[in-house]
């Protein structure tokens, strides 16, 4: 357990007592937000360990929380390994999460919870905000990627191995793969359901919303939807990511990943995949730093570490992103993939100017989107909510 310090000696007017307990592969990630509200002044504590039902009970029992803040992966984990009721529901406890990524996919979970004590749901995304309120949900709030750290992403020197044109920092993995690890004791009206997503994502060359192209044909609580979703997601971007590779035609791309496609084109060159918070030196080693994003409208977390570490963003246009960075401007937005070869034969000839747009993409981020920034807003949500 970490009782995490206030390093501003920032008073607020009416702190909070916060409990925040870990359960998701990516916690680490999310401290950044939590240092964030101690640094406002709230009393945070952070479980940092994976305790027994009766350790939680336990320091809940013993100390007078105003709240619990947990990320939904978290919040996710807690549900599918737990067989008793959520622990903050039983004890009373209100709590918020934070989302980063869908929550759609995990409704065949939350449906269950005490929305009485589940005071909010903040979401990075307003289609999805407007998807959840068709299906009943209310307390949701848009907040964009809300956990990078400028001390963790930021420029630094160019790490000389990665030195490159274009730079795609994702996971490429076969798409038959994906399809038969996510797809075991399927029927067939759920592998037909799925095929037709897969065929439209070939077709637009994007991803596909799930929920908008079911189309009402499952019901978003259900196990069976739950887990197409999550295949889903898998599945898209193994294929989105091949149709990336396809738009270079044969421009020099460099790939860097955990992925286990082989048989990649000669243009592609691969690298092995590097830890989270150590991505700034190939973000700064690139001129170009692709991006895809499986959401709806939302601004991918990469576009935030990318202008946070002064690197050129190019990604795709979604609704959201473009009132975050500007068009053009701070980020460079493809509408299609159809697109991309002229933007990367432009910025190559044009170094400088592909700079001059990362420049003012890192004085956006650091004036407006840092973990910083976010916490700000969210503190004065949940202070209302309470």
């Amino acid at each position: 357990m970490r009782i995490i310090p206030n390093r501003t000696g920032t008073t607020h007017s009416r702190p909070l007592r916060i409990l925040s307990m870990l359960r998701g592969r990516w916690d680490e990630q999310r401290m950044p937000a939590l240092q964030a509200l101690a640094d406002i002044g709230h009393e945070v504590v952070y479980v940092d360990e994976i305790l027994p039902r009766s350790g939680y009970r336990a320091l809940i029992e013993k100390i007078k929380f105003d709240v619990a803040v947990l990320w939904g992966s978290s919040l996710q984990n807690f549900l599918m390994t737990d067989s008793e009721p959520f622990l903050l529901d039983e004890m009373g406890l209100p709590y918020v999460s934070l989302w980063t990524d869908n929550p759609v996919k995990h409704l065949f979970l939350l449906k269950d919870l005490d929305r009485s004590l589940h005071r909010g749901m903040f979401i990075a995304d307003t289609r999805v905000i407007e998807q959840l309120q068709a299906l009943g949900y209310d307390k949701l709030f848009y907040l964009p990627p809300w956990h990078i750290d400028p001390t963790i992403f930021r420029p630094v020197e160019p790490d000389p191995d990665s030195i490159c044109s274009v730079s795609f920092a994702a996971t490429v993995n076969p798409y038959q793969a994906e399809r038969q690890r996510w797809r075991m004791f399927w029927d067939h009206q759920m592998n037909a359901a799925a095929d037709a997503v897969i065929a439209d994502v070939r077709n637009t060359r994007d991803h596909v919303d799930l929920l908008d192209s079911l189309n009402g044909a499952y019901d978003p609580r259900s196990l069976e939807f739950s887990l197409m979703s999550h295949a889903m997601y898998f599945e898209q971007k193994a294929v989105v990511r091949e149709l990336v590779i396809e738009a270079m035609a044969g421009r020099p791309l460099s790939i860097t990943g955990i992925g286990s496609a082989s048989n990649l084109p000669a243009n592609v060159t691969s690298h092995a995949g590097r830890a989270w918070h150590d991505l700034s030196p190939l973000f700064a080693a690139s001129l170009i730093n692709l991006n895809c994003t499986p959401w709806p409208r939302s601004c991918h977390h990469r576009v935030f570490q990318t202008t946070a570490s002064r690197a050129l963003s190019v990604t795709d246009w979604r609704d959201d992103a473009i009132k975050l960075f500007e068009p053009g401007h701070e980020v460079i937005y493809y509408r299609s993939l159809a697109e991309l070869p002229e933007i990367i034969d432009r910025f190559t000839a044009e170094p400088a100017a592909a700079r001059k747009i990362a420049d003012a993409g890192h004085k956006r981020f650091l004036a407006h989107h840092t973990a910083a920034h976010r916490m700000a807003e969210f503190s004065s949500i949940l202070g209302k909510l309470l």
